[in-house]
C-alpha cells in the first residue's frame, strides 16, 4: 500500500468520524427539545415532500436575487453530483486508472461530471464575487453580511472551488492515459492533459493522478473535520439541515410562516391560563425563556441558518438603525443551543454572552419580511413572539409604554383607553344613521355585513375619517351592514404580538362570544391587523368567519358597477403613492385590490414605492410598536422618505396604523404630503363635488 493510500484512508476515517460524531450530537440536542403540538410539522407528508422538492429544485425564495439563485443552484447540484468523484479519487489512490463500476467509463457520465464541475466553478466564482462585493467594510450595517462569520463562508467557498478545480484537473490527466476509444469522455477537459509534456510516462501520469486524488480527499475531509468541530457553522450545515427544516415548516404547502401565530403551548400541549387545574410548574415555562423551552423544530431551524443576511437586509428595524437584526438574534439563540454545552442562562438579557438584548427583542414590528425572505424556512416572527411571551408572562420585563397599552386593553378593551360609550362617535356627520346591533337590528342575519370598525376607526381621528368614508360608500352602493357599537372590543392583536397571550385569549373569547351570539358570518374591516386576527386567529376560540378587507369589497363593488368614480371638474388629483400594510400584503397576500380601487379613480396616477407589494417596508407600527416609545432613528421616517422619493402628491394607505405612522413621519419631515386611506380617496371620487384636489387641507 502506497503512502498516498495510507494518508487517504486516514483522512477518510478522520473526516467521517468527525462528521458522524457531530451528527450524533445534533440528534441528541434536537431530541432534547420540547415537543411540537401533536398533528403539526408532520401532517400531509406528500404535500410537504412536494413543497420541499419545489423549493429545492426551483429556488423560489432565492429567486429574489436571480444571479445568486442561478449560481447557488449550479453550485448545489455540482456538490451533489461530484460527491461520486470522491469515491473515484479514493480508488485512484490504489490504481490511478480506477473508474467507478458500471458508469466510470460511460461517456454520458463523464460529460455530466464535467458539466457540473465547470458549472460549480462558475457558480462558486459568482458567489465569492457577490460576497466580496456585498461585504465591503465601507457598506457597514448596509451589508447583509454585517455580523456574519465571514471566515466560515469563505472557507466553505474556498473548499468548493478547490474541489471542482481538482476534479477538472484530474479529468484532464485521466485523458492522457485514456485510449482513443475513450477520448470522447473528456470533451471539455482533454485540453488540460495536453498542457503536459506529450512524452510523459504512465508512471508520471499515475503519480500526478494519485497526488491530486489525495489532495481532493484531504480538502474534502478537512472540510468534514472543520464542520464537525463547528456545530454553529450554518453556512456548511444548511446543505444537510435545509431539507428537514423545509419539510417540517409550519405550513404543509411550504408557504412562509406568516398570518396567524401559533397558540401558547408547553411540552406540545395547548395551555389555557384560565384553567383552575393547570399545574403551577407550567407558569414558569410559558414562552421561550431558556434552551429547555425551545422545541426540536426551533433547534433544527437555528442549526439551519446560513447567515446569508437576507432577513437582515429586509428588516425595517435594522435598516432604520434600530438594534434588531433577525440574523443576529437567530445566531444568539443558535449559540445557546449548539455551543460546546447548551447555555442554561436566560435567552433574553441576563449574564449569558449570547443573550438577546431586550431592546433588540422589542424593536421587532413582526412585519414578517424576514420570514418571507428566508431561503431555508426559518420562522423568526414566531420565535420573537415566543421570547416576548416569556418576558411578559413569566419574567414580567417589557417596555413601560407597552404596559400602558396592556392596562388599557384590560380595563377599557382598547389600547387607547377610551370609554366603550364613545365607540360610535365616528358616525357623527354621516348622511344616514348607521344600524347598531341590538338597537336597530336584532341579528346580523338581517344585513349583509358586520362592519368591524376597530379601535382606530372608533377612537383615532384619522381612523374615524376612514370609517366614515367606508360607511358612506357602502350606503351609496346599497350594501346593508351593521356595527356592534359599544359591544365591540379590540381583537387583541397588540396583546398577542406584544407577548401577553393571556390578555389576547380574554379579548378573543369575549369577541367570539359576541359575534357568535349575533350570528356573524360576513365581516368587513378597515384594519389589516383586525383582518388577520379575525380571519386567522379566532378559529381555536370557536370563531370562524368570512372576513374581507374593505379595499377588496370596494374593488368588487366598482367592478360590479355599484360604485362609479367620476373625474372631478378640474381633473386635479395627480400622482399618489400607495403604502402596502404588512398585515395585508405580506401576511395575507392581498396586494391587488387596493391598487384596483386607486386605478379606478379618474385623474389619479398610481406610482409605486420601492419596495412595494409583498416586499414593502413596514411603517413601524406592528408588533405592538404602535404604543411603544421609539428611541433613535424611526422606521416610519425611512418609509416616508421612500414615498417622498416617488414625487407623489399624496400617500394612500389601507390600514389605520400605516395612516398614523406615515402622517407622523410627514409632519416630522416638514412635508405637506396628505396621507389618506384608499376609502377616503374613493369617497372623494364618488361624491358629487366640483373639485377634489388633494391638498393638506382636504384631509
Amino acid at each position: 500500500m502506497t503512502g498516498f493510500a495510507v494518508a487517504g484512508l486516514v483522512a477518510t476515517a478522520v473526516g467521517w468520524t468527525a462528521l458522524v460524531w457531530r451528527v450524533g450530537l445534533f440528534a441528541r440536542r434536537l431530541a432534547a427539545g420540547a415537543p411540537e403540538p401533536a398533528g403539526s410539522r408532520r401532517d400531509h407528508p406528500w404535500r410537504r415532500t412536494a413543497a420541499m422538492a419545489r423549493e429545492f429544485l426551483l429556488h423560489r425564495r432565492l429567486a429574489r436575487k436571480p444571479v445568486v439563485a442561478a449560481a447557488h443552484w449550479l453550485t448545489m447540484f455540482s456538490f451533489l453530483v461530484l460527491v461520486a468523484t470522491l469515491a473515484e479519487a479514493t480508488g485512484q489512490l490504489f490504481d490511478w486508472r480506477f473508474g467507478l463500476p458500471l458508469i466510470g467509463r460511460w461517456a454520458p457520465w463523464g460529460w455530466l461530471t464535467e458539466f457540473f464541475a465547470w458549472a460549480g466553478l462558475g457558480g462558486i466564482t459568482v458567489l465569492i464575487a457577490v460576497r466580496l462585493r456585498a461585504s465591503r467594510r465601507s457598506l457597514g450595517r448596509a451589508s447583509r453580511f454585517f455580523g456574519s462569520h465571514q471566515w466560515r463562508a469563505r472557507y466553505v467557498e474556498a473548499t468548493i472551488a478547490a474541489v471542482v478545480i481538482l476534479v477538472l484537473w484530474l479529468r484532464g490527466l485521466e485523458s492522457i492515459g485514456a485510449g482513443a476509444d475513450e477520448a470522447s469522455r473528456f470533451a471539455s477537459t482533454a485540453w488540460i492533459g495536453r498542457l503536459y509534456p506529450p512524452a510523459m510516462s504512465d508512471a508520471a501520469v499515475g503519480l500526478w493522478i494519485s497526488a491530486l486524488a489525495l489532495a481532493k480527499i484531504l480538502v474534502s475531509y478537512a472540510w468534514m473535520v472543520v464542520v464537525g468541530l463547528t456545530p454553529t457553522m450554518g453556512v456548511a450545515w444548511h446543505r444537510f439541515w435545509a431539507f428537514p427544516n423545509l419539510w417540517t415548516g409550519r405550513n404543509a404547502d411550504g408557504s412562509p410562516a406568516l398570518g396567524p401565530l401559533p397558540g401558547l403551548t408547553v411540552d406540545g400541549r395547548a395551555v389555557d391560563l384560565e384553567d383552575p387545574e393547570l399545574d403551577e410548574s407550567v407558569f414558569e415555562r410559558l414562552g421561550a425563556g431558556r434552551v429547555a423551552d425551545l422545541t426540536w423544530r426551533d433547534r433544527l431551524a437555528l442549526a439551519t441558518c446560513t447567515e446569508c443576511g437576507r432577513c437582515q437586509e429586509v428588516c425595517p428595524a435594522w435598516a432604520a438603525g434600530q438594534p434588531l437584526s433577525p440574523k443576529l438574534l437567530v445566531g444568539a439563540l443558535r449559540d445557546h443551543v449548539f455551543g460546546s454545552e447548551p447555555e442554561p442562562l436566560a435567552l433574553v438579557g441576563g449574564e449569558s454572552p449570547w443573550a438577546v438584548a431586550p431592546e433588540a427583542l422589542w424593536a421587532c414590528t413582526t412585519c414578517g419580511a424576514c420570514v418571507d425572505a428566508c431561503p431555508v424556512g426559518l420562522e423568526q416572527v414566531d420565535q420573537v413572539v415566543e421570547l416576548r411571551r416569556h418576558q411578559v408572562l413569566v419574567a414580567g420585563e417589557f417596555p413601560a409604554t407597552l404596559a400602558g397599552a396592556f392596562r388599557n386593553l384590560e380595563r377599557r378593551k382598547n389600547p387607547w383607553g377610551m370609554l366603550a360609550g364613545k365607540r360610535l362617535a365616528w358616525t357623527k356627520g354621516l348622511s344616514f344613521a348607521v344600524p347598531v346591533l341590538g338597537r336597530d337590528v336584532e341579528s346580523l342575519a338581517e344585513v349583509e355585513y358586520l362592519y368591524w370598525v376597530g379601535c382606530a376607526g372608533a377612537f383615532d381621528e384619522r381612523g374615524q375619517a376612514t370609517a366614515r368614508a367606508l360607511a358612506e360608500l357602502l350606503n351609496r352602493a346599497g350594501v346593508s351592514f351593521a356595527v356592534l357599537g359599544a359591544d365591540e372590543c379590540c381583537t387583541g392583536d397588540p396583546a398577542r404580538r406584544g407577548g401577553d397571550e393571556s390578555l389576547f385569549a380574554s379579548l378573543a373569547g369575549a369577541n367570539v362570544e359576541t359575534l357568535n351570539r349575533a350570528e356573524a358570518t360576513k365581516i368587513v374591516v378597515t384594519c389589516a391587523h383586525c383582518l388577520n386576527t379575525l380571519a386567522n386567529e379566532y378559529g381555536p376560540f370557536g370563531g370562524r368567519y368570512q372576513v374581507v378587507h374593505h379595499t377588496e369589497l370596494l374593488a368588487r363593488l366598482i367592478a360590479d358597477g355599484k360604485l362609479r368614480p367620476a373625474e372631478s371638474a378640474d381633473g386635479a388629483v395627480g400622482a399618489v403613492a400607495y403604502q402596502d400594510p404588512c398585515y395585508l400584503a405580506r401576511h395575507n397576500n392581498q396586494v391587488a385590490a387596493p391598487r384596483q380601487v386607486l386605478e379606478s379613480i379618474p385623474g389619479l396616477k398610481l406610482v409605486e414605492m420601492r419596495p412595494s407589494g409583498r416586499k414593502a417596508n413596514c411603517c413601524g407600527a406592528g408588533g405592538g410598536r404602535m404604543w411603544m416609545e421609539e428611541a433613535g432613528p424611526r422606521i416610519n421616517s425611512r418609509r416616508f422618505a421612500q414615498a417622498a422619493a416617488t414625487g407623489a402628491a399624496a400617500l394612500a394607505t389601507a390600514c389605520p396604523f400605516c395612516n398614523v405612522m406615515m402622517a407622523d413621519a410627514a409632519a416630522a419631515a416638514g412635508a405637506a404630503t396628505p396621507v389618506r386611506d384608499v376609502a377616503q380617496l374613493l369617497w372623494e371620487a364618488t361624491r358629487e363635488t366640483t373639485g377634489r384636489q388633494i391638498t393638506k387641507e382636504s384631509q
